[in-house]
């Protein structure tokens, strides 16, 4: 009895601490994270139901990574896309040499967006149907009639506007034989929200060359096996501090061997 009271009494404490951490641990009211929800969008529904089901999906989809919501800021703002403030006072009559309407500008905005670029801003967006948005058709319409609720009123329903005709358009790449990396670094969109200077911080990440050493040797990579895996699955790695499911998922897809070689290459081979 003495030799188990003589263990017993240094454990003793421990098992108290243990025990109290673990009876408020449950103590805690315990939450769940779940995936968002896919909206019920349907027919019957009115332009103005639409247009807050289209607030959702702006808000839940990633578009506010780049575009602000910001009234009396202009186009400008302050994000990487134009300010959605307004926007259906701006182009009320969609643009000079292209869509004459609202709502034709606005759709060829979603599914088109590289056909008209707002000056100032960079063709980095890509198609809404695409990733990381992948609205399908009714959440397009929804998209449409949030955006002309900004300034204007809803007024389309399921049906008033095209469906999506072909593959989603991207910003054009460069042509397969084409030998200048800096300029498939370019045709792609990357130079919109990657840095190629040390400290430099846009959208993504910097991609000086201490940048790619340190973040490749996090992963236990080389530098180029670490920008293939950045390029064709993005979502394998993301860096923390910088928002989730920007970047395209369809580089993969997009680029052939020698393209993504060539690109790779040129990151890879940089000094600074």
């Amino acid at each position: 009895m003495k030799s188990l009271t003589a263990y017993g009494a240094p454990v003793l404490p421990a098992v108290i601490v243990v025990g109290f951490f673990v009876w408020f641990a449950n103590w805690i009211p315990q939450t769940r994270w779940q995936p968002p929800q896919k909206l019920a969008i349907t027919e019957s529904m009115t332009p103005a139901e639409l247009a807050v089901q289209g607030e959702t999906l702006v808000r839940q989809r990633g578009c506010m990574t780049c575009h602000t919501i910001e009234p009396g800021a202009g186009v400008k703002g302050g994000g990487r896309g134009p300010n959605l403030a307004e926007v259906a006072l701006r182009r009320a009559s969609g643009v000079q040499g292209g869509p004459g309407t609202l709502v034709e500008y606005l759709v060829q905005s979603l599914y088109e967006p590289g056909a008209y670029v707002v000056e100032g801003f960079s063709n980095i967006m890509p198609a809404s149907t695409s990733a990381p948005a992948k609205l399908g058709y009714e959440e397009v319409v929804a998209v449409v009639d949030y955006l002309q609720s900004l300034g204007g009123r809803p007024s389309v329903k399921i049906g008033d506007v095209p469906r999506p005709s072909g593959a989603p358009a991207a910003p054009a790449a460069a042509a397969a034989t084409d030998p200048d990396p800096r300029a498939l670094f370019d045709s792609l969109g990357c130079a919109g929200c990657h840095s190629l200077e040390a400290g430099k911080k846009v959208l993504g990440p910097s991609l000086d060359a201490e940048a790619l050493r340190q973040a490749a040797a996090a992963r236990s990579m080389s530098v180029e096996a670490f920008l293939v895996e950045s390029i064709v699955d993005p979502k394998a790695y993301e860096a923390k501090d910088y928002p989730s499911g920007v970047m395209p998922q369809d580089y993969g897809a997009r680029l052939n061997a020698a393209q993504l070689k060539l690109l790779v290459d040129y990151l890879a081979g940089r000094k600074s």
